[in-house]
């Protein structure tokens, strides 16, 4: 399959900070591509090294094939959508969203016809004439998004787009967002330290740490089969069992990482330990669990019972829930 963005050995560095590590990445044509991590670990300096906005130190970026080096931000055929969406606020929404076509010198009758067509497939059809202080979060999030597109890039690179917006809104916006880069068939990179919407949104995923590619893969792989101890954690907020206690429980000295969910509790169960917290979300309830020299959390299902703080109780797991890892980087 087609690259639409190559990383080779790619790193940057300000000083003695290495904020991008020697990173190897291979983005598809057609993608729907998630770079997560926390804050620092190397993503959206990743990003602004795509866009052109950041120079590598060392490495090579090719896009589609060809290299990036030495091609600046306006000719690279992608496109940012920040997470303050940077709309003019002196211009219309049709002027914001036709600004790229304009400096490209496109007649002001063709532009407006092709912002109002750009702006229907983000459904804000008849939205033009207002001005940017009149819409919603939302709403400025998409005239972001229609400016972004309107020019057809290869590549739409999206950083943390929907973290100033509420959950309920984010939640929609995350199904628009997937929705429409299935429509349209271009390659969308999406920068999010969530991640829930890294799982939900990303057809593969990059887990950045310390300016380092931890892993690669799909949402099921990341959370599932996860290659270090950061990711377990980090993706799902796994327990991470230490390669010593592994080591007492199978024989096999690895640290190993046990979704809560994976966990069982009550009567017949191998393992003893005892409630320490918790935690009602709704849905299911959150607890914390003492288990040998450990914490555990493991998950209760709305409608089963909740055994009480400072109770022992017994767990268990299938012995295929353990999923072996290396130390990581």
């Amino acid at each position: 399959m087609q690259s639409a963005v190559l990383f080779k050995a790619v790193s940057r560095l300000y000083g003695d900070v290495r904020a991008v590590d020697a990173v190897d990445l291979d983005v598809r044509a057609g993608e729907f591509f998630a770079m997560l991590g926390p804050s620092g670990s190397g993503k959206t300096t990743s990003l602004r090294l795509i866009a052109g906005f950041e120079l590598p130190t060392a490495g090579e970026i090719e896009i589609f094939g060809e290299s990036a080096k030495g091609v600046p931000p306006y000719r690279r055929n992608v496109n940012t959508v920040f997470q303050d969406y940077a709309l003019f606020p002196h211009m219309s929404v049709r002027d914001n969203v036709a600004y790229g076509l304009m400096i490209a010198g496109m007649g002001k009758k063709q532009r407006h016809a092709k912002a109002e067509e750009t702006l229907e497939l983000v459904r804000l059809p008849g939205y033009g004439d207002r001005a940017p202080s009149a819409l919603s979060g939302g709403q400025r999030q998409r005239v972001a998004l229609a400016r972004a597109l309107v020019n057809q890039p290869k590549v739409l690179l999206l950083d943390e787009p929907l973290g100033a917006l509420d959950l309920k809104l984010r939640e929609q916006m995350q199904e628009e967002l997937k929705s429409l880069q299935q429509s349209l068939g271009i390659t969308f990179i999406f920068v999010t330290h969530d991640q829930g919407e890294a799982l939900s949104m990303a057809d593969r995923v990059a887990v950045f740490n310390q300016g380092q590619v931890q892993q690669v893969g799909t949402p099921e792989e990341i959370y599932q089969r996860p290659d270090t101890p950061f990711v377990a954690d980090f993706v799902g907020s796994s327990n991470v069992l230490p390669a010593e206690l592994v080591r007492e429980l199978t024989g096999v000295a690895a640290p190993a990482s046990l979704r809560p969910e994976a966990i069982r509790i009550g009567q017949g169960e191998a393992h003893a330990a005892t409630v320490n917290s918790l935690s009602y979300t709704g849905a299911v309830t959150k607890l914390g669990l003492q288990f040998r020299q450990i914490q555990l959390s493991a998950l209760v299902p709305a409608g089963m019972p909740v055994p009480e703080r400072g109770t022992s109780v017994a767990i268990g797991w299938d012995r295929t829930a353990l999923h072996m890892m290396g130390q990581g980087k």
